[in-house]
């Protein structure tokens, strides 16, 4: 047979030859996901990744309260060593209302990766819980705890003016006149306003309590004269006290305090065991990566243990803390049990 006769019957006989089917689909997925996994691998950080880098951008710190106050000046002064520590800078942001609910909610839905932390206090992290039937939040499943940064004695203080010039004359004018005389707090479910429910207590009277928006508020109508006492974090009356602006009448500490060596202490004056702290501490939210907060401890109990924070602090009575992060997660816990037995015994709710 011809060659070329040959050739073509061949050719014919292939292009009426059935095609190869193709492979399945479902056979070359594991294939295609196996490279695309490895891809995936080689762009996205793991959490080791990302907290070897950490910090590689500014922090932010939102506390719940506003400018001024015991709570802000203790949060700036801890945030601005802590950002020179880790090399870059933690900013402050005020998020005021709902008794620091606010802000505690925001922090709490905010992706856990470090950048975004929280300056939870007794108010946020001990009390709201047994005074807000809803808080947007929880205390303990939406956070991790850090360390715990500071403690701070409250002062019970008057207007110069104010006829009562000592606590037994309050406590007197108090039982005789129940209900009428008006106390000022920096603020619902503070540790002013607990230590008010508390002197309460202990002292048998009732006072009306008169919450402002912040200490700096209250300071100012106290000392203009619109209100004449004052239950306040020290640091923030404190100097007013010695500008002579406020009588101080007693402290919430267990002894007299080397900022005002003059005024007794609540247990001193009769009011035996009367203790109360305000205090605060750095939380960041739930799942964020344990080298982070591992870091975030370590550098904040190393600004705390410098002798000129530790200096600065002491002046303006406020006691540095520290320490691991379980010891904050008991002291909030045992906070919450004994604030949550005041509360409930006191009746108090807040909408």
């Amino acid at each position: 047979m011809d060659a070329s006769l040959v050739y073509a019957r061949a050719h014919r006989l292939r292009a009426l030859r059935p095609l190869r089917p193709l492979r399945p689909l479902p056979a070359l997925l594991p294939t295609a996901l196996s490279i695309a996994t490895v891809c995936l691998a080689a762009v996205t950080p793991v959490p080791g990744q990302a907290a070897s880098d950490y910090p590689s951008r500014p922090i932010k710190l939102v506390l719940g309260f506003p400018p001024g106050g015991s709570t802000d000046v203790g949060a700036r002064r801890v945030a601005d060593q802590l950002g020179k520590r880790l090399g870059q800078p933690v900013v402050v942001e005020n998020r005021p209302g709902a008794s620091g609910n606010i802000a505690a909610a925001y922090v709490a839905k905010t992706p856990p990766d470090g950048y975004t932390l929280f300056y939870g206090t007794n108010t946020t992290h001990a009390m709201n819980v047994s005074l807000y039937p809803k808080l947007g939040y929880d205390p303990v499943k939406d956070f991790v705890p850090i360390v715990l940064m500071g403690k701070v004695w409250n002062v019970l203080s008057v207007n110069p003016s104010y006829k009562a010039t000592s606590l037994a004359e309050l406590i007197a004018m108090a039982k005789a006149a129940p209900g009428q005389i008006d106390v000022a707090t920096p603020g619902n479910s503070t540790s002013p306003h607990m230590s008010l429910v508390l002197l309460e207590s202990r002292a048998g009277i009732k006072i009306t309590h008169v919450p402002y928006k912040g200490s700096a508020a209250a300071l100012n109508d106290v000392m203009g004269g619109q209100t004449s006492v004052l239950f306040d974090n020290l640091p923030a009356s404190l100097p007013y006290i010695k500008a002579g602006k406020l009588r101080a009448l007693a402290v919430s500490s267990p002894k007299r305090l080397s900022v005002l060596p003059d005024v007794p202490t609540f247990d001193e004056l009769g009011i035996k065991g009367y203790e109360v702290a305000g205090w605060g501490a750095l939380w960041a939210p739930a799942g964020t990566p344990q080298a982070i907060v591992d870091r975030l401890n370590r550098e904040t109990n190393a600004v705390l243990k410098d002798p000129t924070m530790i200096a600065q602090m002491e002046a303006l009575a406020s006691d540095p803390q520290g320490g691991t992060a379980k010891s904050l997660a008991a002291f909030a816990a045992t906070e919450t049990q004994r604030w949550g037995e005041v509360i409930r015994s006191a009746g108090l709710k807040l909408d």
